[in-house]
């Protein structure tokens, strides 16, 4: 398996050049979006196996559960990106044609659909029964997160608990359309208190 020295080595040009210029992590304007330097790249492609899961990629940035992933093959190919909870069986959606190109434009985003909700916030998991142990696995899933398993039993019994710090709501609720026993469980950080992310579900008061 390459290490991150050897995928950086291989990787674009125009990456390997803004990597050398930058002191830390570049954060893009209002998306939750953190572009990383040298410091963090090790650390984010470690905790999340992308070796394993991505051969020959590298994450290079992340927002929420979605990573930011270059192909290493000294082509200088486009920036791709997925759901960290899903690495290995979805398809890498394009976000720009060439690093270069996604530099020049601050580091945009594709765009979403219209949120009615809003674009980064804090989710939580709330309502799963007791003995709920496999509810609470597939939501780890979903939402890519890391929670140990031993813990999970007593994580339930801590309901409501915070699942996913500055996550994109919008994007949870796009995925709970292939999962409808998650959809009255998951609950976004709101002004007035924890709301329903499921269109249709009632708002947690």
């Amino acid at each position: 398996m390459d290490t991150v020295d050897q995928l950086v080595s291989r990787a674009d040009p125009a990456y390997r050049r803004w990597l050398a210029e930058v002191t830390g992590d570049v954060a893009a304007d209002s998306t939750g979006l953190s572009v990383f330097g040298r410091g963090s790249l090790l650390e984010r492609n470690t905790t999340y196996g992308i070796g394993a899961w991505l051969v020959g990629h590298l994450m290079i940035g992340q927002d929420g559960d979605r990573g930011y992933f270059l192909r290493c093959d000294g082509d200088g190919g486009p920036v791709l990106s997925a759901d960290l909870g899903a690495l290995g069986s979805a398809d890498l959606d394009v976000v720009a044609p060439t690093f270069e190109e996604w530099l020049r434009s601050g580091f945009a985003l594709p765009s979403g659909p219209e949120p009615d909700m809003p674009l980064v916030a804090d989710v939580y998991v709330d309502e799963i029964p007791a003995d709920g142990v496999a509810l609470l696995m597939r939501a780890r899933r979903l939402l890519g997160a890391d929670w140990p398993v031993a813990e999970l039993r007593s994580m339930l019994a801590a309901q409501p608990f915070l699942a996913v710090e500055s996550a994109q709501p919008w994007r949870v609720r796009g995925r709970l359309e292939s999962a409808p026993e998650l959809r009255q469980h998951l609950f976004y950080a709101a002004d007035e208190g924890l709301k329903a992310i499921w269109a249709g579900s009632p708002l947690y008061n």
